[in-house]
């Protein structure tokens, strides 16, 4: 009965771990969507910046609110100073 408590545990820490890993690894493929988008997001908007010289180009860099919300900003974009799983 004990081996079997053992066993079980071992097998459910097991899983713990495996849904935990889980879990980082879709996190990290959203966040490198967002920052995927993000850098797409620049690129295109300095190839327009390029293409009409009188383009009004805004003063305050606008990311998407999940971006800001995990500590994304332009000075980091632009740097690669920014982490991926």
């Amino acid at each position: 009965m004990r081996l079997q408590d053992q066993q079980l545990a071992r097998q459910l820490m097991r899983l713990r771990g495996d849904i935990n890993k889980l879990k980082i690894e879709q996190t990290c493929h959203l966040h490198r969507r967002m920052l995927n988008d993000a850098t797409y997001e620049l690129e295109e908007r300095d190839e327009l910046a390029d293409l009409f010289c009188d383009f009004p180009l805004t003063t305050s860099f606008s990311l998407s609110a999940p971006l800001k919300l995990i500590g994304v900003t332009k000075m980091n974009i632009n740097s690669r100073r920014f982490s991926l799983c």
